[in-house]
C-alpha cells in the first residue's frame, strides 16, 4: 500500500468515525430526555431498571467509537512506520504523523483498547445517568 492510499483509507475511517460519534451524541441526548420525563412521570422501579439497561447501550457505544478511533491512529502511525522501515521514501507530513501519534512497527498493530480520557468520560456520563435516574433530590418523592 502506498502513503496515498494509507491517508486515503485513513480518512474515511474518520469520516466514519464522526458519523458514529454524531449516533453517540443523539443516543445520549434521548437517555437525558427519557431519565427527564422518568423523573417527571415518577416512573415506577421497574421503568428505571429498564431505562437504566437502556442508559448503558449509548455508553458502550460510545466507548466502542472512541476504541475505533484511537486504533485508527495507531494503525496509521503503524502502517506509515512500516512504509519507512521497508525503505519506501515519505513525505514530511507521514514523518510528522509518526512522530505525534508515537505508534511505530515495534509497537506491533493497535489493539481495541480505549483511550483514558474516553473512559474517564463514559464513565462520568454513566455516573450522570444513575445518579439523574435513582439518587433522591429534594424535589423528587
Amino acid at each position: 500500500m502506498t502513503e496515498f492510499e494509507i491517508f486515503q483509507l485513513s480518512n474515511q475511517i474518520y469520516i466514519n468515525n464522526a458519523i458514529y460519534t454524531i449516533a453517540v451524541i443523539l443516543m445520549i441526548a434521548l437517555a437525558f430526555y427519557l431519565i427527564r420525563r422518568a423523573n417527571e412521570l415518577n416512573f415506577p422501579t421497574y421503568g428505571k431498571a429498564i431505562l437504566t439497561f437502556f442508559c448503558t447501550f449509548p455508553l458502550y457505544f460510545g466507548i466502542q467509537v472512541a476504541s475505533y478511533f484511537s486504533m485508527n491512529q495507531k494503525n496509521t502511525s503503524f502502517q506509515l512506520s512500516e512504509l519507512k522501515e521497508a525503505g519506501v521514501e515519505i513525505s514530511t507530513i507521514a514523518e510528522s504523523y509518526i512522530a505525534n501519534i508515537g505508534y511505530t512497527v515495534s509497537d506491533g498493530p493497535a489493539s481495541l483498547t480505549p483511550e483514558l480520557p474516553y473512559v474517564v468520560m463514559y464513565a462520568t456520563i454513566g455516573i450522570m445517568f444513575l445518579a439523574s435516574l435513582w439518587v433522591k433530590t429534594p424535589g423528587k418523592s
